[in-house]
């Protein structure tokens, strides 16, 4: 019973959290240019809309992976996640699992790699600390 309630709670807290670390990337941080902060739902509802665009995207990093590329340099692969979502993420900055991170970068709805098809993955341009302030905002 107390389990229950327990996860009922988390569960009610889920929303506002999202909400509060959304105008908080808000106020701290200035994105790219035309960058769009954005939650993962968004993303995977409406691909098509930020197909090759610009994004701003906050989350915990889960399951990186280190891959060497053709011209033998180091990219980190791995999920972002956030309250109700998970989204792919590829970078040549380093991170490690559990970090809370704001991504920068340009999504892309498809991608062909070979004979394989990746989906909904960000290419990241900018990674910083989630609790990283921008010292342009600090008074």
């Amino acid at each position: 019973m107390a389990s229950d309630t327990l996860v009922d709670m988390r569960s009610s807290l889920r929303a506002p959290l999202v909400l509060f670390l959304v105008l908080l990337v808000n106020l701290l941080c200035v994105p790219l240019g035309n960058a769009n902060l954005l939650q993962m739902t968004d993303l995977m509802a409406h691909p098509e809309v930020y197909d090759q665009k610009d994004v701003v995207v906050i989350g915990l990093v889960k399951d990186v992976q280190l891959v060497i590329d053709q011209q033998g340099e180091p990219t980190f692969k791995f999920l972002l996640a956030d309250a109700v979502g998970t989204l792919k993420v590829t970078s040549r900055i380093q991170v490690q699992n559990g970090d809370q991170i704001i991504v920068e970068g340009t999504f892309t709805r498809r991608r062909q790699g070979g004979r394989l098809s990746v989906y909904n993955e960000v290419n990241a341009l900018t990674i910083r600390p989630l609790n990283q302030l921008n010292s342009d905002l600090v008074g």
